[in-house]
């Protein structure tokens, strides 16, 4: 599980729409709790594209890695210096994986209020 985290997390940290589509299920759900919406994978991979070009220093920095029965979670903290100021976010993103060893999906805790920066 800790090798399939650490290669979703390189694709997702380098922005890499291919490396992630090639990790996950067509079907992935991306539930995010700030807005209690849940996209795709087109659309994750846009908000990850999107999050690269806004904050092109974009960093995620591992607090913990944990594997579980299902997949893993993991706590990171987002840096980066974003148009409104510096992003500060803490993150925690909760990821089941498929029987056919893809990401299927990643449930995602962070505090919308750090996320201001991004488009003040």
């Amino acid at each position: 599980m800790l090798e399939l985290a650490a290669r979703w997390d390189a694709a997702t940290g380098d922005g890499d729409g291919d490396a992630m589509a090639e990790l996950a299920e067509p079907s992935l759900a991306f539930w995010h709790n700030h807005d209690d919406l849940e996209v795709g994978l087109e659309g994750t991979i846009r908000t990850i594209a999107w999050l690269r070009r806004t904050v092109p220093d974009l960093e995620w920095h591992d607090v913990d890695v944990q594997p579980t029965p299902t997949g893993w979670v993991a706590q990171k903290v987002m840096i980066g210096a974003a148009p409104g100021g510096p992003l500060r976010a803490h993150t925690c993103v909760v990821v089941t994986v498929s029987d056919r060893g893809r990401v299927a999906r990643v449930a995602e805790y962070l505090d919308p209020a750090a996320l201001a920066v991004l488009t003040a």
